[in-house]
């Protein structure tokens, strides 16, 4: 139970972090990829069930929150922690490097393929070079950012002792 009350309310604040918090005006507006950095956090240390969940609602939040089609954030967040999960067995999640690579990469391709995506629907209008500052700026929001959430996320979890052993379920 505390496992789950420690995953809704972390979601809950990068929400309100994530929606609060004012983009750099020198990246085009790029928000700060905090939301995505739970995400990423659960995708390298958790069951992909758990993932799935929260993927699907950051995902539906993010959308709520901006103006972007809701589910468009969803299945993209999904679909990034379905690939970073892939290969949490081969990275150390615990390492800065492997949460800025999949950070910066990850937040960029995600920037990239929604302003196709919002292109193809006619619902953005700038110029390419500002959504090409926009894009990079995701990028380098998220090598910044998702390792702060992954060393926030790993303490929260040693503190309330809910460190999940492979094969066994997340303590209760």
């Amino acid at each position: 139970m505390l496992f789950w009350m420690l995953l809704m309310l972390s979601v809950l604040v990068a929400v309100l972090s994530q929606a609060l918090l004012p983009g750099p005006a020198l990246l085009a507006g790029a928000r700060f990829p905090v939301l995505l950095g739970i995400v990423l956090y659960y995708a390298l240390n958790h069951k992909p069930w758990i993932v799935i969940i929260v993927a699907f609602t950051a995902g539906l939040l993010q959308d709520g929150l901006s103006m972007v089609p809701l589910g468009y954030s969803a299945l993209l967040f999904c679909a990034a922690a379905m690939v970073a999960g892939r290969y949490r067995k081969l990275v150390l999640s615990e390492a800065a490097v492997t949460a800025a690579f999949f950070g910066g990469v990850t937040n960029l391709l995600l920037a990239l393929i929604l302003y196709f995506l919002l292109r193809q629907g006619n619902a953005i209008a700038c110029s390419g070079g500002m959504a090409a500052l926009r894009i990079v700026g995701s990028g380098l929001l998220g090598v910044v950012t998702v390792p702060a959430v992954f060393v926030l996320m790993t303490q929260l979890h040693r503190a309330l002792d809910l460190v999940e052993e492979e094969g066994v379920d997340v303590k209760a």
